[in-house]
């Protein structure tokens, strides 16, 4: 853990004054949390400052004196829950309990203490370690039961950001940070808590629980049980591995851990019950303490299903008292879906059922009144490909890129060699004028993971190990909008452009792109294994990128505010680009470092201690319930871009910085 004190400032704010609606979670939540974090075999902090509905001046002084006396060594951790407002003018405010608005509905600013004023007193700290918890809204409540946001988003990293820290927040721009009447705390806190007090946040077999890990577990619980809810986390530059709590490896622990894995779509399968019923008598675990566990690890997709039990239920009464809708019925019934924070995705299939029991009369009709218009479309009917026979396919014919230009460069960024390429390639038409380029990868032979001495390598990115791999074809770009559109028939990136990679797609959604688009064109396209994308990246390189000893923003899409080793700062574009700006490497592939992260086929191994040689996908062991992804994202920091670096995702989870691209195997001539 470090030398140096631990210490942390909690603030909770439910009381206000005119215009804000009073909340019960924060002051529980701070309580809930100060106790986690002062248990010795948890958190272990030497000091916790619980601050429970400050007006102005305190809440700025108690911060002032907090982080004005931390030295270089310590660790210290800012949680705020309550109100989050932000201005007409993009200003992100953190209110107190002398909070108002004006009869206008805006801030009266001297009552709310400004982000830049956070920013400023903890960027003055020495600590090296910040860790910044906001589990706020983006605005002020506007309805009964729970937190909302207004339209726009804040750019939390540009308003809290900084080197040295980590902000981890329960939502961005038009989610909600839940506070429902008979909860204790929100839906964010509680699973904050249940992570670091339980010890489920910790990877299996580590007794320790880093930043990153927290985040992880929380936002999978979070968007399991409140999918509208984005939780993020910005400016991780280093801050995933600080290391927050320990946990005590033990029966219930590692039993928590197993039922973790054996979660499918929301339940435990046979096979699932009979891992666990093993496990459970080799621990030497009660069967009562054990049904105990597996109830609360399941408890978040319950709360999920119960939520959409009472929309269906409440769906069909709707119907049977009038329909069409009245206005006044679709408002009251898309406020029923914000309050369960239940995506148009969630409620789509109940409305599928409704319909079926109600008649194709009403079909038409009630998907145009509930579901937006690219989902209209979609409603009863089958998946938007047609499935073809799976057969050995034939080598298609290769076409020639004209020579294409890639750049190494020295330690300080500065272009040092400019050398021509050619690769071979394919094309699928996928119809509409879209098309996906396949790039020839010769076969061969490389060393994976990270040197030693290579600058920010990480334990799991070790030991390296030499694999041989056959020839294979990769996408030359990741899979852009357009191209999911085409396949799929929907698009849900937040950043939108048809030639944009897409994102916030799961790696279940991934895998179910690759089964799509291989039965409309015959050929089998899968994720590509972890190996196969690390080879393909480097394309012969020892150094951290395909680039060379470093890299600069104008060569890739990550966050340009930071640097690797002796390379300059550049821009930081807080958004995904149009694939194929950047220089490729030497295969002719485009993107590989930066702009989206890429899902790869393997389970999550926390070393490469057992890994598969001959370039195929780990799939056994591990932590089943998470996928690797490669390549970094455009708010990372550029070590996250290695071609070395290697950090996983929950399989269920859908995120704005990771989309994929596909491979297939080198086919046989017939």
């Amino acid at each position: 853990m470090g030398q140096g004190k631990k210490v942390a400032l909690l603030v909770g704010v439910g009381e206000y004054g005119s215009g804000l609606k009073s909340l019960q979670c924060p002051a529980n939540g701070v309580t809930e949390l100060q106790a986690v974090l002062e248990e010795a075999s948890i958190g272990g902090f030497d000091e916790v400052i619980p601050l429970v509905n400050p007006d102005v001046g305190t809440m700025r002084t108690r911060m002032g004196e907090v982080f004005s006396r931390l030295r270089k060594r310590d660790l210290v951790v800012f949680y705020f829950t309550g109100h989050g407002i932000k201005t007409m003018t993009g200003e992100f405010y953190l209110t107190t309990s002398q909070t108002q608005l004006f009869e206008n509905g805006q801030l009266n600013p001297g009552t709310a203490v400004e982000a830049s004023f956070v920013k400023g007193v903890i960027s003055n700290c020495y600590a090296q370690r910040k860790v910044i918890i906001l589990d706020c809204c983006f605005g002020a409540a506007f309805a009964e039961g729970f937190l909302t946001m207004d339209s726009g988003g804040v750019d939390v990293e540009a308003q809290l950001g900084g080197e040295g820290w980590v902000v981890l927040t329960a939502a961005t721009a038009r989610n909600y940070a839940l506070e429902q009447a008979g909860e204790p705390l929100s839906v964010y806190t509680r699973y904050l808590v249940e992570g670091l007090k339980t010890g489920a946040a910790a990877q299996e077999g580590q007794d320790y629980i880093s930043v990153g890990h927290l985040y992880d577990y929380v936002r999978h619980k979070v968007q399991t049980a409140a999918p509208t809810m984005e939780p993020a986390i910005f400016n991780g530059y280093q801050g995933e591995e600080i290391l927050l709590a320990r946990t005590v490896i033990n029966p219930e622990s590692t039993y928590r851990q197993k039922v973790q894995t054996k979660i499918r779509r929301g339940r435990i399968a046979p096979a699932g019950k009979r891992f666990l019923e093993t496990w459970r008598q080799k621990l030497g675990l009660a069967p009562e303490r054990a049904a105990e566990i597996e109830t609360e690890v399941l408890q978040p997709y319950v709360e999920k299903q119960r939520h959409l039990d009472w929309y269906a239920e409440t769906l069909r009464e709707e119907i049977a008292e009038e329909f069409p809708f009245s206005p006044e019925a679709i408002k009251d019934l898309k406020d029923l879906q914000r309050l369960w924070n239940l995506r148009d995705e969630d409620v789509k299939p109940v409305m599928q059922e409704v319909l079926r029991e109600q008649g194709s009369e009403h079909e038409a009709r009630l998907a145009a009144m509930l579901i937006p218009p690219e989902n209209v479309e979609n409603i009863g009917q089958a998946s938007p490909t047609t499935p073809k026979a799976n057969v050995a396919w034939a080598l298609p014919t290769l076409q020639t890129y004209p020579p294409f230009v890639t750049v190494r460069v020295d330690e300080r960024g500065q272009v040092t060699e400019r050398l021509t390429q050619q690769a071979q390639y394919f094309v699928e038409d996928l119809g509409k004028g879209v098309t996906l380029e396949m790039v020839r990868v010769p076969g061969g032979e490389f060393l994976m993971g990270a040197p030693e001495g290579e600058k920010d390598a990480n334990n799991d990115e070790k030991p390296q190990h030499r694999v041989q791999l056959p020839e294979f074809f990769m996408g030359k770009f990741p899979i852009t909008q357009a191209q999911y559109q085409a396949v799929i028939g929907q698009n849900p990136s937040q950043f939108k452009g048809g030639q944009r990679p897409v994102e916030r797609v799961s790696w279940e959604d991934a895998v179910a792109f690759c089964k799509a688009l291989s039965a409309r064109v015959g050929r089998t396209y899968r994720l590509p294994s972890e190996a196969e994308w690390e080879y393909a990246c480097r394309t012969g390189t020892e150094t951290p990128f395909y680039f060379g000893p470093t890299i600069r923003a104008d060569l890739a899409n990550y966050d340009g505010n930071y640097t690797y080793s002796q390379g300059p700062k550049g821009t930081y574009r807080h958004q995904t680009t149009d694939v194929g700006q950047f220089p490729p490497n030497a295969f002719g592939l485009y993107d590989l470092h930066g702009n989206v992260y890429e899902w790869c086929q393997d389970v999550w191994h926390s070393t490469y201690n057992g890994a598969p040689i001959d370039g195929s996908a780990w799939l056994e062991g591990g932590n089943q319930g998470k996928r690797v992804r490669r390549g970094g994202s455009w708010p990372y920091s550029p070590r996250a871009c290695r071609s070395a670096f290697r950090f996983s995702d929950n399989a269920v989870d859908r995120i704005n910085t990771i989309g994929f691209r596909v491979v297939c195997a080198a086919p046989r001539t017939l």
